[in-house]
């Protein structure tokens, strides 16, 4: 009979353990590469989740497992980074796979925080913008949910057993000991698994019919890019992208062709009607208000109107109540873009970032070929989102930031609005006419912690307490100080002769915190939702109230405003994007994801879909320069 330890475990058994011989040996040894590839793949499930979900904040199994279109490719790109390990000897390769598994979950934590706020994964790009972070971090951790605790919770468990058995196994397997036997084990399975990834690539890629089932394909949709590499290969692929844009982009005359083919066929060649040269003469001035939602207009809360002061520029504005957001990853930097040269931005990453000095035949350019003189105010840096930098190659004669502003009273991103507006409206007083003036609002940027100072509103119960709650103290603030701006414009009669026109740069409570939303008991139908709606006011000075209920986005508000103010069409109707939405039989609008809202027939979809990729391609190759 064999002797054995008081635990009941034989001194031969524990003896073959620490030896590592046996099948049962090696497996114990190995436990940690196994574990990891498997946290690996279920953090990857529960990551791809979150994709496309209703709610982001939940973990759902089953919705990850459907939204990784190719499973072995998931596990391949997954077998590569634990193979790193193996170039690591003795224990030290338990680490090296801790520490793996530590970075990418801390990647795919901050993808799970990004999804939910952009609709896609971090991108290599992001380091272009890393400036932009400075006064951002509140917001970013506001897009945490106690689910991600998923992504790490078994970082420090591992550590701890990492500890505990140190001394019970003796790691004797070539595979930690013996370098020669680590290198082949290292490079055996890099080979298989990029040879795998490469014959899948050639085979569904270059042989394969359809693009919504490539591989690597960066889609018009964030979400079927991610779902077809899955997240690590997307990472991959992404820094395949990142590097090419330091090569020459160009695209051949065909491509060239389809461009304009594409945007002459949008023209809708309609005679002109009432609307037609209305604002004729009068200068023009943009309000981009940050993060104003649609569903706040005319809307009262325990008694309160939230915003009073756009609610009054109804009386004699023209309101666009089917208006919508079409940003991309370049958040409001792209409400800048299509405002002004009505083209969608690029696919991936910041265009003011990637391609700050392309060129377009845009609202300011044509504005001051007709005489009017141009600025963009912010009140921010002109590095944040290289802003400044970009909309100088657009076309405004000067940029003006947060340099020649007193900063005496900073909330969040910058300039408080109260300050900004205060500052900036002799600028506007004295500016000669006509001008056209683009200007922005910072301080109802999420996470909505307005500064008690400047909370008016009195709200109660579960709404107070709330993210929604302290989006309406912020929106309230910033309609407080845009009422003041006007009102000083109006006694100095510059607003006689100008036209105003006020819209939101994005959607956003809802975008962040549509979760925390629908649980706020009790609630209103009115708030429940939003679907990227922002409102769009025109507004002149004795003019007639109108609603528009005309479903348009971003991209139209530089043809409207040009036709509006009486710009022939040939100026500017073959580099556009958009559509005038004062002449128009179509009712839709094309979001930054390839979604549609409003009515558009499915015959007609996938060729309105080829716009986001044409507007990819002009910008990337310069495509206006010359136009």
């Amino acid at each position: 009979m064999m002797a054995k330890t008081s635990y009941g475990v034989t001194v031969a058994y524990r003896r073959s353990l620490k030896r590592g011989t046996g099948l049962l040996g090696y497996l114990l040894q190995e436990w940690l590469f196994f574990l990891t590839l498997a946290m690996l793949l279920i953090k990857s499930i529960v990551l791809m989740g979150f994709v496309n979900s209703s709610n982001q904040s939940l973990i759902d199994m089953s919705r990850g497992l459907k939204n990784i279109t190719y499973m072995p490719i998931c596990v391949a790109f997954l077998l590569i980074i634990a193979a790193f390990s193996l170039l690591a000897r003795n224990r030290g390769r338990l680490w090296v796979l801790l520490i793996l598994n530590f970075l990418c979950s801390f990647l795919f934590a901050f993808d799970a925080v990004y999804i939910r706020a952009s609709g896609n994964f971090l991108s290599t790009q992001l380091l272009r913008q890393t400036g932009n972070l400075n006064n951002l971090w509140d917001s970013i951790f506001a897009m945490f949910r106690p689910c991600d605790i998923v992504f790490g919770f078994d970082i420090p468990i591992i550590a701890v057993l990492l500890i505990v058995t140190r001394n019970l196994v003796e790691y004797s397997s070539p595979l930690f000991t013996n370098l020669k036997a680590r290198l082949i084990a290292f490079f055996t399975i890099i080979l298989i698994s990029v040879g795998y990834i490469t014959a899948s690539h050639i085979a569904i890629d270059v042989y394969g019919s359809s693009k919504n089932d490539y591989i690597f394909y960066t889609h018009w949709n964030p979400a079927q890019t991610i779902r077809n590499t899955s997240p690590m290969g997307y990472h991959v692929y992404d820094c395949y992208v990142f590097f090419s844009d330091f090569k020459p982009y160009n695209i051949s005359d065909k491509d060239r062709a389809d461009i304009q083919s594409w945007i002459d066929k949008k023209n809708e060649k309609l005679p002109p009607d009432s609307y037609k040269g209305i604002y004729k003469g009068k200068n023009l001035l943009i309000l981009q208000v940050e993060s104003l939602e649609n569903f706040v207009i005319g809307k009262s809360v325990d008694g309160q109107e939230i915003t009073p002061s756009l609610n009054k520029l109804l009386s004699n504005g023209i309101y666009f109540d089917n208006y919508y957001a079409q940003i991309n990853e370049g958040t409001s930097s792209d409400a800048d873009l299509m405002t002004n040269t009505s083209v969608f931005p690029v696919r991936k990453g910041s265009t003011f970032f990637r391609f700050p000095y392309t060129r377009y035949n845009s609202m300011p350019a044509i504005m001051e070929k007709h005489g009017y003189s141009t600025k963009a105010i912010h009140p921010d840096n002109g590095e944040y989102w290289n802003w400044m930098e970009a909309l100088k190659n657009i076309g405004f004669q000067q940029c003006i930031d947060s340099k020649s502003f007193s900063m005496d009273e900073v909330i969040f991103l910058g300039l408080s609005d109260g300050s900004f507006l205060r500052q900036v409206k002799d600028t506007v007083i004295k500016q000669k006419a006509p001008f056209y003036n683009f200007m922005v609002t910072l301080s109802s940027h999420s996470p909505f912690e307005m500064p008690q100072r400047h909370q008016k509103l009195k709200l109660e119960g579960a709404l107070a307490e709330s993210r929604l709650g302290g989006y309406f103290q912020s929106i309230n603030y910033t309609d407080g100080c845009i009422g003041t701006f006007i009102d000083e414009l109006d006694k100095s009669g510059v607003l006689d002769n100008t036209v105003l026109a006020v819209y939101g740069d994005h959607d956003s409570v809802h975008k962040y915190f549509n979760d925390e939303i629908q649980n706020i008991k009790p609630s209103q139908d009115w708030w429940l939702d939003n679907d990227k709606r922002i409102p769009l006011i025109i507004y002149s000075k004795g003019q007639q109230a109108q609603t528009i209920h005309t479903t348009g986005g971003q991209i139209d508000l530089m043809p409207t405003l040009l036709y509006m103010l009486g710009i022939d069409e040939s100026e500017y109707e073959n580099t556009v994007f958009g559509r005038n939405l004062m002449n128009t039989r179509e009712d839709y609008v094309l979001l930054s994801n390839g979604e549609f809202r409003g009515n558009m027939a499915e015959s007609r979809k996938a060729e309105i879909l080829q716009g986001l990729e044409y507007a990819d391609m002009a910008i990337r190759s310069d495509y206006f320069k010359n136009k």
